[in-house]
């Protein structure tokens, strides 16, 4: 009875092992190594101020991420039959023929996908131009003048990493498919922060792979362009927060009737909870559901050292005042 006990136990690892494994060989074999990347779209952003045919993109391009995805499919489709062979429960082999079906749904996805993505990426052509009118709103709020603690909240809870690794983080997808499983609930994100700017920014939130491939593409671009801090200054000024908030101005103001440059730990911890479902956390609508939101950042804000055990208990025994006087408790 034990040992039955135990395979059993197993399982969910077992098949989260497999998924991931899939999931990141399909990533990779889809964007490859990202030093990489930029290499190719510096010679056709040159290529295309030549000759600005879209045509060059494609012959760039096109070509070699269908020749990638066709890879990504057929590695997946063995993986889904493999696993549908292996003496493991019903459950395993019904995930198994969802994932053999569901290999060859990817491939064909993706590879229809693919012109039309990387025919999208001539929009980094416009990326500068697009990122100076946004900086022109004079409700644009320099990185300076948003507090440390304020910036270590976002990156504590959404991409901790942000200044240690690329454009994309397969490290971090790997980490947050463990952590996320471990705890039974969505906690942390696979994508980078610079990802989510460009989603937020210049690109529609439809879910498909030509999307994310995209996103990918345009994500490594603009870390070539811009600095770490240029991409997080991006991110505050262009994010949702929720309540018809965009930008950090609008919702310090929105929420606490402050500027930025005043917030609290526990007020910037509330904000960088809100992009993670800014409807659904809405602390007006849902206190209790943005209140445990608001504990999980500054445990990962304790948890990484960005504040200290003082400020914690300070943060959390003072909880949240709102801008019409209800307080968020944290304790």
């Amino acid at each position: 009875m034990r040992k039955k006990q135990q395979k059993k136990s197993r399982l969910p690892q077992i098949l989260g092992l497999t998924v991931l494994f899939v999931l990141l060989f399909i990533g990779w074999n889809m964007l490859g190594a990202q030093p990489e990347i930029s290499k190719p779209i510096s010679r056709a952003a040159e290529d295309f101020k030549k000759n600005p045919k879209i045509n060059n993109v494609i012959d760039l391009t096109g070509e070699q991420a269908k020749a990638l995805t066709e890879k990504a499919g057929d590695a997946a489709k063995k993986a889904g039959q493999a696993l549908d062979g292996a003496s493991l429960p019903d459950k395993a082999g019904k995930l198994a023929d969802s994932a053999t079906k569901g290999a060859d749904k990817l491939g064909k996805q993706v590879q229809q996908g693919a012109d039309t993505a990387l025919v999208k990426v001539s929009t980094i052509w416009h990326v500068e131009e697009t990122v100076n009118a946004l900086r022109s709103d004079p409700e644009w709020v320099s990185l300076q003048k948003i507090p440390d603690h304020t910036r270590k909240a976002l990156l504590a809870i959404e991409d901790h990493d942000f200044y240690k690794h690329g454009a994309l983080d397969f490290t971090g997808i790997a980490r947050a498919f463990f952590a996320n499983m471990k705890a039974g609930d969505v906690q942390q994100g696979g994508s980078t922060l610079t990802q989510q700017m460009v989603k937020n920014v210049f690109l529609s939130s439809e879910q498909t792979y030509a999307r994310k491939a995209e996103e990918a593409v345009l994500a490594t671009w603009v870390e070539h362009k811009y600095s770490k801090d240029e991409v997080l200054e991006m991110y505050f000024n262009s994010t949702y927060f929720g309540a018809g908030a965009y930008g950090i101005r609008d919702a310090a103001r929105k929420y606490f009737g402050k500027e930025p440059s005043l917030l609290t730990v526990s007020e910037s911890a509330m904000l960088a909870a809100m992009p993670y479902a800014p409807s659904a956390l809405n602390p007006y609508e849902n206190p209790a559901g943005c209140a445990r939101r608001v504990r999980l950042v500054l445990k990962e804000m304790l948890r990484y050292g960005y504040i200290g055990n003082t400020e914690y208990a300070d943060a959390m025994s003072k909880g949240v005042t709102l801008k019409n006087g209800r307080t968020l408790l944290l304790e």
